[in-house]
């Protein structure tokens, strides 16, 4: 099948309906609690676990039990914290430059100013401009933040979204400030990443991670703003015991909000409790407008209430467009710190300027990445997508790689070069984001496998990276990286309809079940288990259908006859409306015929237009039941 990318007919994979693996104990569990019968099949196709302990983490997730201060070293950050209070030292925030990292700036800002009270004038946030500076606390990015700094340069670093491997230039960091007499000068690492092999990260007072071996924290899955909330919540507390603050000292729950925003747009697994709780309080505040740049998000998204994958899919990518088309972070920041509505709107105008600009560049990389990516897919039986765009802009070609392995369903990683204005030669460095599919991990692959061929650094989790090579290494790495995603793919017992895309079907509606269609009280069971995202995926479904055409192309502003309404009949002869995004990307979109029969695959939603039951398609496939059974 063919999609049409700008003017490139580009051939790729026809999408298949898969049915979700079920768990009949599960789904039996959940029916003697009395839950319905849809909330019981979304729950037995996402956990294997018929426990109660689990039937609680899905239903009513909390952090009630959550031991953070088995954190290694959460302690002496706390510690570290406190003298930094009472010696009134300048303490400097450098964090990564995407959702995460601007979170966990304005989550500790906040944190150190509003509740713990340290001076306004000594906290400097400083967000890494990976564009110029690379990824991770690298020499250049503590070069750019001495020069920030000034005449006043922090005795304390805490890092946040980054750190874990770069030990080296923390000890450049010390050695510094020791010859500038501050003996006391020290880093305190917060992070979520994947860890280098024997990396300690000793140079660090404390060195906070979940993915750290000897970690006893249960879930590593959390994102890097939420380990530094943490690390602020714990050094609040330790304060509180020490005489350092009062106790009547708020608690930081309500910057629970920003993680949920870095949650969200992350991709950390929400099958995790601790992550879907998260989610669903910073919701909660957010629909409560508590804050001004909630407020605007509402005003200017036109939606009574705000979802996760309006944070995913509206704010994530407009706060990311700042540093990915040429900005420090500030505009980003500014917005979510705003005092006054007046000042959030003028941000998030900023913001959404910007990222118009990146959907312009987002297009023209996606056209070469995905024609490249048909080639090495067909042409090379690829199961893995190693793309090099020399035009590309290395601060979007994360965007670009997960269109490309949801094209293909492949782990995919586009490299484009550090600066374009260099020329070509074996040493030049080129710099790639990854993306990975569920089952297997992108980190572990690249650092642990392929690196032990290929020179590289980098940085990430399972589910997406960043990494910087040589051009003169890239078809090494190429044929490495495709070598191990097929060995992986082997142990994991994955075969090639797993590497090829594909919609994971929740149930098929037949018979008197399509009458739970016909209205919006469906919608209170898809919602009970609510948030859905990476790894906890949307509820989607099933319906056999005859096309009788489609109906009106709408859109707004840029989008402007970008969807279409697609007609069908179902099998109780009642006509159902739907909606296509994107129509044009759909490679299914010209194959329909009017009176021909097919699968519909939909997710459900409340349609505020027509004030009804909505839908909108996901796939479709000729015939009916066109779904096929799990493994």
């Amino acid at each position: 099948m063919s999609i049409f990318i700008g003017s490139t007919k580009i051939e790729v994979p026809q999408v298949s309906l898969r049915f979700r693996r079920r768990s009949d104990a599960v789904y039996r569990a959940m029916k003697q609690r009395g839950e319905t019968d849809i909330v019981s099949i979304i729950a037995s196709n996402r956990t294997s676990d018929a426990s109660a302990q689990e039937y609680e983490a899905l239903i009513k997730p909390s952090l009630r039990d959550m031991k953070f201060w088995k954190m290694a070293d959460i302690d002496k950050a706390a510690k570290r914290i406190n003298d930094a209070y009472v010696n009134n030292e300048v303490i400097g925030l450098v964090t990564d430059f995407d959702v995460d990292g601007i979170s966990s700036a304005v989550v500790m800002y906040l944190a150190l100013v509003k509740y713990m009270k340290f001076p306004k004038e000594n906290i400097q946030i400083h967000v890494n401009n990976r564009m110029k500076y690379g990824y991770g606390f690298n020499p250049k990015a503590l070069d750019a933040v001495i020069e920030r700094a000034g005449d006043d340069i922090p005795t304390l670093l805490i890092t946040a979204d980054q750190g874990s491997n770069d030990s080296k230039t923390i000890r450049t960091y010390k050695d510094m400030m020791a010859a500038r007499g501050a003996t006391h000068a020290s880093v305190i690492v917060t992070d979520h990443h994947h860890i280098d092999k024997n990396e300690h990260c000793e140079e660090a007072i404390a060195f906070v991670n979940p993915q750290r071996p000897d970690d006893e924290f249960e879930d590593p899955t959390i994102c890097g703003c939420v380990v530094a909330l943490l690390v602020m919540s714990y050094a609040r507390d330790q304060m509180i015991r020490m005489g350092t603050l009062p106790e009547s000292t708020p608690k930081l729950t309500p910057l629970l909000t920003y993680a949920s925003l870095a949650t969200v747009a992350d991709c950390v697994s929400l099958k995790s409790a601790y992550n879907r709780r998260i989610v669903r309080q910073g919701l909660r505040d957010i629909n409560q407008g508590l804050i001004p740049a909630w407020m605007v998000l509402k005003e200017k998204s036109k939606k009574s209430l705000i979802e996760a994958e309006d944070l995913g899919f509206t704010l994530g990518p407009a706060i990311n467009a700042d540093s990915r088309t040429g900005g420090d972070g500030s505009d980003a920041i500014n917005f979510l710190l705003s005092e006054t509505v007046e000042e959030a709107r003028v941000h998030y105008e900023k913001l959404r300027n910007r990222n118009d600009r990146r959907k312009e560049i987002d297009m023209n990389m996606q056209e070469a990445a995905l024609a490249e990516a048909s080639h090495q897919y067909y042409d090379h039986n690829r199961k893995s997508l190693v793309v090099y765009l020399p035009h590309g802009s290395h601060g979007i070609h994360g965007i670009v790689a997960s269109r490309v392995k949801e094209a293909f369903s492949c782990p995919t990683i586009i490299f484009s070069p550090v600066d374009v204005k260099e020329k070509d030669s074996p040493d030049k460095i080129i710099t790639g984001s990854g993306r990975c599919i569920d089952d297997l991990s992108i980190i572990a692959m690249v650092k642990d496998r392929v690196g032990e061929k290929v020179e590289l650094t980098g940085g990430g989790h399972p589910a997406a990276m960043g990494l910087k090579i040589k051009l003169g290494d890239l078809e090494l790495f190429q044929k490495e990286f495709d070598r191990v995603v097929k060995d992986e793919a082997e142990n994991a017992s994955l075969d090639d309809m797993d590497f090829s895309p594909s919609v994971m079907i929740d149930h098929l509606f037949q018979d008197n079940e399509l009458k739970m269609l016909d209205d919006t009280e469906i919608l209170s069971s898809v919602n009970r288990l609510k948030p859905y995202g990476q790894r906890f995926e949307e509820p989607i479904f099933a319906i056999n259908g005859r096309f009788s055409g489609t109906g009106r192309k709408f859109g707004a502003a840029h989008n402007k006859d970008k969807h279409l309404t697609v007609e069908f009949i179902d099998a109780s002869g009642t006509k159902r409306s739907a909606v296509v995004f994107h129509y044009e990307k759909a490679p299914w979109i010209d194959e329909l015929e009017v009176g021909g029969y097919y699968t519909f695959a939909v997710t459900l939603n409340y349609d505020n237009y027509n004030s009804c039951l909505g839908m909108l398609i996901k796939s479709v496939s000729p015939g009916v039941n066109s779904v096929l059974k799990s493994k």
